[in-house]
This record gives structure tokens, sequence and C-alpha cells, in this order.
């Protein structure tokens, strides 16, 4: 029996939150509920590799090509919704939304539906793997996400965009 329930997402300001175990044992749950023979699923984002943040749930949904809809609907079929975003990511490359139950707290999730082996797919295994194996490039991420909000950017559409130049920045030298 799983340990979460599917939610509601709630569009809530961004935050700076300190990073906590807990977001690994919640991501875990959700791939193991939304495990499918055709998909593969990876945690990144902030809250895979230990830096603190909005403490939003990044997963990816990697389908095989040609196998885009069947993605879409295996997460359907959950619950999940479109993007709550002004600017949202194409069709062809969705994010869908939903939050999770989990220990009696609301986590929201963001599930990233994107061509598995695709130059996005490599992007955020290798971004990952370097952020877990460079403190100190935690530390300035973590460091440009509080000045993100210092700076009153709380929209999530905001943040994202004031944090993206570490981001691109870190995936050049990769």
């Amino acid at each position: 029996m799983s340990k979460i329930e599917f939610v509601s997402y709630q569009l809530v300001p961004a935050s700076f939150n300190p990073w906590r175990k807990v977001f690994l044992e919640v991501a875990d749950e959700i791939m193991g509920v939304l495990a499918h023979p055709e998909l593969e699923l990876l945690h990144f984002g902030s809250s895979s590799f230990m830096v603190a943040g909005k403490g939003i749930i990044d997963i990816s949904v990697l389908y095989k090509p040609g196998k885009l809809a069947q993605a879409v609907t295996h997460l359907t079929q959950f619950g999940f919704v479109n993007q709550h975003s002004d600017n949202p990511f194409p069709d062809t490359r969705p994010r869908k939304d939903i939050a999770v139950m989990y220990q009696g707290e609301m986590f929201q999730v963001h599930a990233h539906v994107i061509e598995q082996g695709s130059d996005e797919h490599v992007k955020q295994k290798k971004f990952k793997v370097y952020m877990l194996e460079n403190p100190e490039a935690r530390l300035e991420y973590e460091a440009q996400k509080r000045q993100v909000i210092a700076q009153g950017l709380a929209s999530q559409d905001e943040y994202g965009k004031a944090k993206a130049p570490f981001v691109k920045r870190t995936l050049s030298t990769l």
C-alpha cells in the first residue's frame, strides 16, 4: 500500500525552505506509484540533490520516442493537471502538476514529460550528478535562490526565470 495520497495541486508563492531528507522519501513513493514498464522516472532538481529552495518535488517522466501521449495519459489517470504557469512548457514537452500528502504533510509535485535519451534528459542527469558531487555549487545555487526571494520574486514563474542563469551557466560547462 502506498504511503502517499494524490491531492489537488496548490499554487503557492515561491519561498526558501531548508532541504530535508523527506524530499527523497516522497519522490521514491511517487515514482513507485507511477512506475510503468514503458516509462523511466528520474527525481531531479533541488530536492534531489540536497539544495534548499521551494521544496517542490520534480520528477522527469521519460517516455520512449513516439509515446508522449501515452505518458501524459498515464499521469492524467492519477489526477495530474496541466502546468500552473503564465508561460507553460509546450505541449511537445509538457509539465503536469499534482500534490501529494505524505505523513500528514502536503508536497507539490511537477512531472516533466520528456523523451527518454533526449538532450534535455541527458542534461538533467549530468546536472544532478554535478550538483551531488559539488557541495560548493550547491551552496552557490542556494545563495542565488535566497537572493531571488530577497528581491521579492515570489511567483513560481519569476522565481524560475531569476534562478535560470545559474543552471544555464552550469550546464554550459558539463
